[in-house]
Formats: structure tokens, C-alpha cells, sequence
């Protein structure tokens, strides 16, 4: 029988021991995320082109390198084929996605990069309960509570600033808070990537909405309007205008960073608001969770137990984006600092789940999102 794709997926691709075949189809009628968030951009199928019991199919937003590899182990383990869908949202978010998929459920497991998304998939009752196992090799704060999603492999929210514009200063000197975005002294310099296309920005805009308030949350974007910061695409470009000096500092994700740092660019990380006063730098876990009434659940289940296994966070600590091992179990150098060795901001992703949608209104008045330098 052949694998029937909805008409609404943008591209399907089959890979591995079968023929490799490609669909395009149209993709509409999806809300904003944030104003719209583009996280899901092709999507690629792993294994066979029939549906049965030895099958998972994933949402995920994480990027297609990093997860290809660990989906093709999980496969050689145990048999099960993976199906990896990436639809490219004209508009729209991962509620919207997971609701599409309500009395239907062909999507088992979901895997999201940050957990505020997580959190609302939780909020409709999406998700299905879960008895993680091992639970107590993980930090505690990167997971739901009730069982309905877990955390595994962080980014950390940093700041990236161009160093030769730094060489003279002092690190009190430095920028050292996302509140220095606002400084006058990097009016025009200054840079974010646009909530409207990053989970990580719109993540990071609801954890900070439901720790000040909106009056806070007001004033510091009139303060980054006034400031003229600059508003990228993505989190990538946003790190490379830092890395090119057309910018001098910019808040985005360590992945990004490291990134840089790594192919010699002339950038300085800084984890930010480290001091006694100062909230901390903000750790967003890369979240699973298995979606209620799952059409092959015992399948997503495996998956599920697969992912939190150390040698997957190694794999992922080692790669490319130096992701923050969250299993206490793993014993891999991590390139970047963990939430048990600096201040890490402390929130509540669950209720900043709730703050999402106020978020993504204040940022909407936002000016529109400055056009990368070619």
C-alpha cells in the first residue's frame, strides 16, 4: 500500500533501502507564530514506504543534521522506521501543526527545539501522559511535571559580541545583560533575530514577559525600538552580522555562537546577567513528547526511551551545535557552559506557555525585520 501524503506537506522525501521519491504540495491556512514562525522547512522520511506497526513518524524542528543520524541508529536498534516531517509553515506554529492533527494523529512524538511551544501542546491537552523512564537522571526543571513532555539537550541565550570592537576593554567594560541591547552606546548596533521566524527569540520573549509583567516587558521594547536594534531572519544570520562587524553585539543562541567561534569569526560569548542582582542566562531545552492518541503509541514510546538514552545527548553534546547534556549520566566535554555551573534564570516554562500569545502581540508592533547584508 502506498504511503499516503497529505496534500497540505510541502515535500516529502523517502530515504534509505527503498527509492527516494519527492512530492510538492501546497501548505495554507495556518496563524502566525509570533506573527509566524518558519521552524519547519521540508520534510524527510526515513525507511519504508508503507504505513505499519514498525513505524514513528516525528514532527521536529530541530535541525535535519542533528537529527538524521540518531533517527538512522534508532532505526539499525530496533527495527523501527522513522518518518521525519518538516512542514514549511506558510503561517503558523506547533500548536496549529499538532491541532491538524486531532482525530487523525498520524504524528507520534513530537520534538521541538525549545519547551514554551511544549508547554501549549500541554495547555490543549495534546499530549499523552508518559512515565518517562529514569526520570531522576535529568535536571528536574527541564520537564513537565505530570509526565506530558521532557527536556533533554539545552541551547543557552547568549550574547555574541564582535571582539575587535571590545579589544581595549575591561570584561565590566563589556556588554554583560540582554539589557545592554538598549545601551545608547550600540544604538544601530545592536541585534536580535526576529520572534516572528525564531521559536528560540519567541521562547525567550514569553519566559522574560512572565518574569517582569507587561509593563516591564513594555519598557524594555520601547527601550529596544528607541535603540534601533536590528532584527534578523534567523538566529544564524543574526551571529553572522556580528561575526561580518556590522553589528556588535547580539542576543541569540549558544548553538549559533559556538558556531562561530569554531570557524575562527572574531567573536567573544558572554553569558549574560551573571551578576548577584541580575536574573541569569536563560537555558531552553530541546523538548519530546508523545501525541495523545498516537496511531502506532508503542513505537513513539521507544523513540521516546531512545532520545533520553546518554549516547544520544553525547552524540549531540560532540555535534556541531554543542547542545547542553541535561542527563547527569553523560560524561561528554561540553563546549558550552551548563545550567549547574553558571546563574541560569529560573522560570516556569509552563506558565510561560500562558505569557506566549501576549509575547508575540507586544512584539508585534515591533519595526519590520532589517534585511541581512549580502
Amino acid at each position: 500500500m502506498a504511503f499516503d501524503v497529505p496534500d497540505r506537506w510541502a515535500m516529502v522525501v523517502m530515504v534509505g533501502k527503498r527509492a527516494v521519491g519527492i512530492r510538492q504540495a501546497a501548505l495554507a491556512g495556518w496563524s502566525l507564530w509570533l506573527g509566524g514562525i518558519a521552524w519547519l522547512s521540508s520534510i524527510g522520511l526515513w525507511g519504508c514506504q508503507w504505513r505499519s506497526s514498525t513505524e514513528v513518524v516525528v514532527y521536529s524542528s530541530l535541525e535535519k543534521e542533528l537529527v538524521e543520524p540518531i533517527f538512522q541508529r534508532f532505526t539499525e536498534k530496533t527495527g523501527i522506521q522513522v518518518v521525519l516531517w518538516e512542514p514549511t509553515l506558510v503561517s503558523g506554529d506547533l500548536l496549529k501543526a499538532v491541532q491538524e492533527e486531532d482525530g487523525r494523529a498520524v504524528c507520534g512524538l513530537v520534538w521541538h527545539v525549545e519547551p514554551v511551544q511544549m508547554g501549549r501542546l500541554r495547555e490543549r491537552n495534546l499530549l499523552a501522559a508518559y512515565d518517562w523512564p529514569d526520570t531522576q537522571r535529568f535536571s528536574q526543571w527541564a520537564k513537565s511535571p505530570d509526565g506530558r513532555w521532557h527536556g533533554l539537550a539545552a541551547r543557552a541565550r547568549v550574547l555574541l559580541l564582535y571582539s575587535p570592537a571590545f579589544k581595549d576593554q575591561t570584561p565590566d567594560q563589556m556588554p554583560g545583560s540582554i539589557l545592554d541591547l538598549a545601551d545608547p552606546k550600540y544604538r544601530g548596533k545592536a541585534a536580535m533575530a526576529d520572534p516572528n521566524s525564531s521559536p528560540t527569540a519567541s521562547a525567550h520573549l514569553a519566559c522574560l514577559l512572565a518574569l517582569w509583567g507587561r509593563e516591564r516587558m513594555n519598557q524594555f521594547l520601547g527601550q529596544l525600538r528607541e535603540n534601533q536594534v536590528q532584527v534578523f531572519p534567523s538566529e544564524a544570520q543574526t551571529a553572522q552580522q556580528v561575526a561580518e562587524g556590522r553589528c556588535l553585539v547580539a542576543l541569540t543562541d549558544s548553538d549559533q555562537a559556538i558556531r562561530q567561534i569554531e570557524r575562527g569569526s572574531p567573536v567573544l560569548l558572554v553569558y549574560p546577567d551573571q551578576g548577584e542582582d541580575q536574573m541569569g542566562c536563560l537555558f531552553l531545552p530541546s523538548t519530546i513528547g508523545i501525541i495523545r492518541g498516537a496511531k502506532h503509541p508503542q513505537a513513539a514510546r521507544q523513540l521516546a526511551n531512545y532520545l533520553l538514552a546518554p549516547e544520544v545527548e553525547t552524540q549531540l553534546t560532540n555535534g556541531p551545535a554543542a547542545l547542553v547534556p541535561l542527563n547527569y549520566e553523560v560524561t561528554a566535554f561540553c563546549r558550552i557552559r551548563s545550567p549547574d555551573d553558571i546563574k541560569a534564570m529560573k522560570v516556569d516554562f509552563q506558565t510561560a506557555a500562558g505569557y506566549w500569545k501576549e509575547a508575540c502581540q507586544l512584539f508585534g508592533t515591533f519595526p519590520p525585520a532589517s534585511k541581512p547584508s549580502q
